[in-house]
């Protein structure tokens, strides 16, 4: 009889390390077959190509954010420390989270725990591949909390990308983006691929940074229904990484009926440009 507890102990207490290793794993493979996908870059080349056709705003923001010398991009790799919370009620919780990223083409793999509490996580991968998007997480690595996917999961995923694209600046020269003046301090950009529009407006301030950035996504209200709701990301604290300026404290926000909800506050700790496999 003690033999059989103990071994019930032992299993119950080796289930979560077998979980998050079997996460992580699945992780990996999907950081594997993005990083494999894309052979294309963006760099100098693309960006004196299209420079004439971007407006002052942008021409400005990327003379800022690309020092001389910038590698043309492929892949990167980011790490990021912070808090999150999933209702305006709740406390923030500690998070630390990895992402990869194809530059020419958007898609990436991100890989975050969040500390719940003492010996309580929970494992979220969010990923974009061939304009599909996916959300998976798990409590303690074991227990499916979310597993979400189809067209709002697709849209949000996309504009996700087209916001993060601020920490490899060469994108927003690609072939991807699209660029429209708004107004002396605000340009829309547009992601130009299939399925549902993906768009948003930045904003920049004085010193040509860009500081602000405004869209809709899908939100899952009651009942589970998906409604596009305005969506906003603050942008602070540029510092240099390898030859690129970019920001490295974010704050993301839904607005809810009209009050600014925020729920994630990331600082970048590493980014790292292209990544090998």
């Amino acid at each position: 009889m003690l033999c059989f507890i103990f071994c019930s102990l032992a299993a119950i207490a080796l289930a979560p390390l077998v979980g998050r290793y079997l996460f992580r794993k699945r992780v990996a493979r999907d950081v594997t077959t993005l990083l494999s996908a894309t052979m294309s870059s963006v760099g100098p080349q693309q960006l004196a190509a299209r420079r004439d056709s971007l407006p002052e705003l942008v021409r400005r923001y990327l003379r800022f954010a690309i020092a001389d010398g910038a590698p043309s991009t492929r892949t990167v790799r980011l790490e990021h420390g912070g808090t999150f919370r999933l209702k305006p009620e709740q406390d923030w919780l500690p998070i630390r989270g990895v992402e990869y990223f194809t530059v020419a083409t958007p898609g990436f793999v991100w890989s975050a725990s969040i500390r719940a509490a003492p010996l309580v996580w929970i494992d979220v991968c969010d990923r974009l591949h061939n304009r599909r998007g996916q959300m998976l997480a798990k409590l303690e690595s074991l227990f499916t909390v979310a597993n979400a996917g189809g067209t709002e999961i697709d849209q949000g995923a996309s504009l996700r990308w087209l916001a993060e694209a601020i920490w490899f600046p060469y994108a927003l020269a690609g072939d991807a983006i699209r660029w429209e003046p708004v107004s002396g301090t605000a340009a829309r950009v547009v992601l130009t691929q299939e399925g549902a529009p993906v768009a948003a407006t930045v904003e920049f301030d004085a010193e040509g940074r860009m500081v602000l950035i405004r869209g809709e996504r899908y939100y899952y209200v009651s009942g589970g229904k998906a409604v596009l709701t305005p969506w906003v990301g603050r942008c602070s604290d540029y510092r240099e990484f390898d030859r690129f300026r970019a920001p490295a404290h974010v704050e993301v926000a839904w607005i809810l009926e009209g009050v600014e909800f925020t729920y994630a506050r990331f600082d970048v700790t590493a980014i790292e440009y292209n990544v090998a496999v």
